[in-house]
């Protein structure tokens, strides 16, 4: 990790106090929890979201143990609209707003294969839920926040494009400005439906084996393929909205392969895995809005 700092681009001056809010996704354990401690240390307030309870609870208390006292939890299940709303409508009464939004929430495919139970639950988590929770809570970011409001969405390398055999989907998601949601959503919807008809595995969709992967992280593949994408025509929308309207920065972030219970073979530690996303909700660059980062550089899509 040190050897990578002298390299990066200098920070910029800080913009934030104990009132900016930062809600972070996903956040009881991993990559989530080591955001949620790095924008602690920061001195902002930081709203730790989990599905479960218990476990949101004891990440709190791990965290107030270590002298973080800004750091607050509300329960969220991703998956469950009245959930988020929920969520939104207690940051609404409880700060009035948020600046930062990290979705970190995401799961695997089952090691032992893809069948479409699977794929809708992989894709309703990693792609639908992460629309529904930028959707739902975009209109609480604030529209005073310096220098704008930041969204930014936890993806993966695997959700580059050289993993897709198709190339039709390359071209069209090459094009970056013109990708819409629209277009997202039927990628994602055809993959479903191959997986249904048992056409997913002749040559369109990611055969990761070929880049090195043993476990099956096909529809993982598909999933970040789609929220990169995601990410690329939200900002082309927000681009596109009345001028005057409050700024909101968006980026999708590669936290890298990282030691965490989905990967315990990964190669980086929870610490370097965070070290983008916190980057990018801190120090939000004016190039690369609407793209991929990884080690606080813009990757190729």
């Amino acid at each position: 990790m040190s050897g990578l700092i002298s390299a990066f681009p200098a920070p910029a001056p800080q913009w934030w106090s104990k009132d900016t809010v930062a809600v972070v996704t996903g956040a009881n354990k991993g990559i989530g929890f080591e955001i949620v401690r790095q924008l602690a240390k920061e001195g902002i307030t930081v709203v730790l979201t989990a599905r479960d309870a218990t476990r949101g609870a004891e990440a709190i208390e791990s965290l107030k143990k270590q002298g973080f006292q800004n750091v607050n939890f509300h329960t969220l299940d991703v998956g469950s609209q009245e959930s988020i709303d929920a969520l939104a409508e207690w940051l609404r009464t409880t700060y009035g707003g948020i600046d930062i939004l990290i979705n970190n929430a995401g799961i695997l495919d089952d090691p032992n294969g893809v069948n479409l139970e699977i794929a809708k639950s992989v894709l309703a988590t990693n792609y639908f839920a992460v629309k529904n929770v930028t959707k739902t809570l975009l209109p609480l970011l604030r529209d005073d926040t310096p220098g704008g409001a930041r969204v930014i969405v936890v993806a993966s390398r695997l959700g580059q494009l050289k993993g897709l055999p198709n190339k039709d989907y390359v071209t069209t998601l090459t094009d970056r400005e013109h990708i819409t949601e629209d277009f997202v959503d039927s990628f994602v919807n055809k993959y479903l439906v191959d997986v249904a008809n048992g056409n997913h595995n002749k040559g369109d969709w990611p055969d990761l084996t070929k880049l090195g992967w043993e476990a099956p992280v096909e529809t993982y593949a598909v999933s970040k393929i789609a929220v990169i994408a995601y990410v690329s025509a939200l900002h082309n929308t927000l681009v596109a909205r009345h001028e005057g309207e409050k700024k909101i920065n968006v980026f999708s972030s590669c936290p890298g392969h990282v030691r965490t219970d989905l990967a315990p073979n990964g190669i980086k530690t929870v610490e370097e895995g965070a070290d983008t996303p916190v980057w990018l909700a801190l120090h939000s660059p004016k190039e690369g809005l609407g793209k991929l980062y990884g080690e606080r550089t813009i990757l190729d899509f």
